[in-house]
């Protein structure tokens, strides 16, 4: 150790000794810092200044008419872009635009085309187009400007949007509202409709049966046809029923005479009823000449029983002149049977006509005043109904004659309605009426009608920006000047570990071999060391005090510094003592393959899959952890977990220094062997 110790002293009195050494020593400390400093002031708020990059404006839209109102939303956004100091906007025409950008005087420009605000306004058509901005970048003309005009350029869509989306919602919301007030004035015809929907449902049945009606009364249609033709032809027929009119009042004019004849009737009654008699007495008649034949016949029978006896006795005197006589009687006898029938005959056709008679005439005697009042209701009728009869018989035949084409016609179409369209109505009422059902028990339209009615001005606005972005800023870091400061401190300590090792020498002089290869090492790194804190307490107590970077914990900040030089300085100083040369080489490779692989710059997952494996074994990936953590807000177990990783590759290292230092240090110290 004592060995180690006065190498040590022996670097620093020859830097004491040597102004020019002691020169290059505080050179060697302050021109990491100068690096660090520089850069970390030059992206201090490198956004705060973008107004310097021109974009070129180009504003072609001719505007479109919305519902009578004029709209430029182009005109709109030039002069929103006028008020917003984002970028150095340029308004320009298209060829001006196109040529600057060309040649580098402008990063990129926006054309806002002709047909802008028609194709944006187009959303109120059945087919919206969407409106197109062109957006040019000339890209060579620096690495960072595409992605602060991209930026810009995604700004001014992004007002457009808001604009646009403000306006229309505006309109839709407004329209919303008079709609709400309007359906509140209809609400009680809304709910009638809905209750007559649901009526009409419960009358399907009565209204299929009227279909089934239509379609009867189409088949009938041939029968009515005949009727109709029948009271058609009745109005041919009026003349007579005028006649018989007139007859019907003159019969009641001529009903006293009637009525006279009536009364003579109900007098020749009381001599019919006396002829009563009659037929018995033709009776008795027909009796009485019964018995004047029963006898005549007798006395015949004798009359000739005794002609016939004189006749065998031979006595016929006088039997011509009986036998005439006979004959005579016999032929009385018949005319008697003939008077007997002919009486017979007249007593019951005399009877039969007599009770004939009397049944007429009490029928009449009976019947009479109904006929009477019969016919002085029919004379009235002819009198005051029969014209109006007539004329409505005259109105139905022209009616009918007129109408009965329309009503075949209509007859047709409801019974063909009722065969093809009522079934499909009759579901369409009962899906409407199920709906209706589902909306009453799923929706409330009073509540429909207080959210149509709602501010349209607060709706518009709240569709422009409907979600407010609440930033919680855990562990805020102030600006980008303070994000970057942890990158640009670790990058000067590893850049002053480099300088040191390339300045300075890492081996001394030891013709004598009086010195091990160890101590050699170890004495050495003693001087690097120091220089390398110098290095670390310039760069982060500058980093505090001149740029004024805002640390969430200076005294840590300064302290991780240190270590993290320290770190660095071993590093690099062991490459150089071990591999001479090539091992400064090796510390810039080293540096390079760090910058992409340990989340410096862009995180490490957003690196190749190589990068992100290797990250955890680089020193750059913890060290800015540790320095983060400093200036952001610190965490005690990630800066002991970090810290304890970066001792790690210390003590990996001094094991390198120690195994590989001694079977190469003849080659090292024929070419680096020198004192400070």
């Amino acid at each position: 150790m004592r060995t180690i110790l006065s190498i040590y002293i022996t670097d620093v009195k020859s830097m004491l000794k040597s102004r020019r050494l002691t020169m290059l020593v505080i050179a060697l400390m302050l021109l990491p810092s100068a690096y660090a400093w520089i850069n970390i002031k030059a992206v201090w708020d490198p956004y705060s200044n973008t107004t310097g990059i021109p974009v070129a404006i180009v504003n072609e839209d001719t505007g479109a008419q919305v519902e009578g109102k004029t709209i430029n939303v182009g005109e709109e956004t030039v002069n929103g872009l006028k008020a917003n100091p984002k970028l150095g906007w340029v308004f320009v025409d298209r060829a001006e635009a196109e040529r600057g950008v060309h040649y580098g005087d402008y990063y990129a420009y926006l054309i806002i085309p002709s047909d802008f605000s028609s194709k944006l306004t187009s959303i109120l058509e059945a087919e919206p187009q969407q409106p197109t901005i062109t957006y040019a970048i000339n890209e060579k003309v620096n690495a960072l400007a595409p992605k602060i005009t991209g930026s810009g350029a995604a700004g001014v869509t992004d007002q457009i949007s808001k604009s646009f989306t403000q306006t229309v919602g505006d309109a839709v919301l407004t329209a919303f509202h008079t709609a709400g007030i309007e359906l509140k004035k209809e609400l009680p015809t809304i709910h009638k409709v809905e209750n007559g929907i649901l009526e009409l449902e419960k009358a399907l049945p009565q209204i299929e049966a009227i279909g089934q009606g239509a379609i009867a009364l189409e088949a009938k249609l041939p029968a009515i046809k005949q009727k109709v033709n029948k009271v058609i032809a009745l109005q041919q027929h009026i003349p007579d029923l005028n006649k018989a009119g007139d007859a019907i009042v003159k019969l009641e004019s001529e009903l006293p005479k009637i009525k006279t004849a009536m009364d003579n009737i109900t007098a020749l009654r009381d001599k019919v009823n006396s002829l009563q008699g009659i037929p018995t007495a033709i009776s008795d008649m027909e009796n009485r000449l019964t018995i004047i034949d029963a006898n005549l016949r007798k006395a015949l029978e004798e009359a000739e029983k005794t002609v016939a006896e004189a006749n065998t006795e031979g006595t016929v005197v006088g039997n011509p002149a009986i036998a005439g006589e006979l004959q005579r009687l016999t032929q009385l006898l018949d005319e008697l049977a003939t008077l007997r029938t002919i009486l017979k005959e007249t007593r019951t056709g005399l009877k039969l006509k007599l009770d004939e008679a009397l049944t007429v005439m009490d029928k009449l005697n009976t019947d009479w005043p109904s006929i009477e009042q019969r016919v002085h209701k029919a004379a009235n009728f002819v009198r005051n109904d029969l014209p109006g009869v007539e004329a409505d018989i005259k109105t139905a035949t022209t009616l009918l004659q007129e109408k009965m084409p329309a009503m075949e016609e209509a007859i047709h179409k409801a019974a063909d309605l009722a065969r093809n369209d009522l079934p499909g109505f009759e579901q369409k009422v009962r899906e409407a009426a199920n709906k209706i059902r589902t909306l009453q028990g799923s929706a409330d339209l009073n509540e429909l009608i207080s959210y149509l009615m709602h501010d349209p001005s607060k709706g518009s606005r709240f569709l422009a920006d409907p979600v407010h972005l609440e930033t919680v800023r855990i562990f805020p870091i102030e600006n980008y000047g303070t994000a970057m400061t942890p990158l640009y401190t670790m990058l000067a300590l590893w850049v002053g570990g480099t300088i040191l090792i390339t300045a300075l020498p890492v081996n001394v002089r030891n013709p004598d071999h009086k010195f091990k290869s160890y101590q050699v090492y170890f004495g050495r790194l003693l001087t690097f060391l120091s220089v390398g804190l110098g290095q670390a307490i310039i760069a982060t107590l500058g980093v505090l005090f001149l740029l004024h970077v805002h640390a969430a914990n200076k005294l840590w900040f300064v302290l991780t510094g240190l270590f993290v030089g320290i770190v660095f300085v071993v590093i690099t100083y062991t490459l150089r003592s071990i591999f001479g040369n090539v091992g400064s080489g090796l510390a810039m490779l080293f540096l390079v393959l760090q910058m992409s692989s340990s989340g410096v710059t862009f995180p490490v997952s957003m690196t190749s899959r190589f990068f992100q494996i290797v990250s955890p074994f680089m020193p750059f990936t913890h060290a800015i952890i540790m320095l983060r953590e400093t200036i952001g807000g610190m965490i005690t177990s990630i800066m002991w977990k970090e810290a304890t990783v970066l001792l790690s590759f210390i003590v990996l290292f001094f094991g390198l220094a120690i195994l590989l230092k001694q079977s190469l240090s003849k080659d090292i110290e024929l070419n680096s062997e020198e004192e400070l």
